[in-house]
C-alpha cells in the first residue's frame, strides 16, 4: 500500500515485533509505522482486551492520518 502512496501501518503485538521489523527491511519498506499490542492477547479476558482495543484505537487512526 506504501508503494501506492497509501499510508500503511502493521498491528503486531509485542512477541511479533521483531519479525515485522525483519519483514519490513526485507520489503524495503524501513520505515513502516508499527501499532504494538500487549502479548498475548489470546489468554486475557475479554474486557482487558476491550480496554486495549479503545486505548489503541485512537492512536492506531492517528498514525493513519484519518482527522478527529
Amino acid at each position: 500500500m506504501a508503494a501506492q502512496g497509501k499510508t500503511a501501518v502493521a498491528v503486531v503485538t509485542e512477541e511479533f515485533v521483531p519479525l515485522a521489523e525483519i519483514m519490513s527491511r526485507n520489503l524495503e519498506r524501513p520505515g513502516l509505522r508499527l501499532c504494538v499490542l500487549p502479548y498475548p492477547l489470546d489468554t486475557r479476558p475479554e474486557p482487558e482486551v476491550r480496554q486495549i482495543a479503545h486505548d489503541f484505537w485512537q492512536p492506531l487512526l492517528d498514525s493513519l492520518g484519518v482527522p478527529r
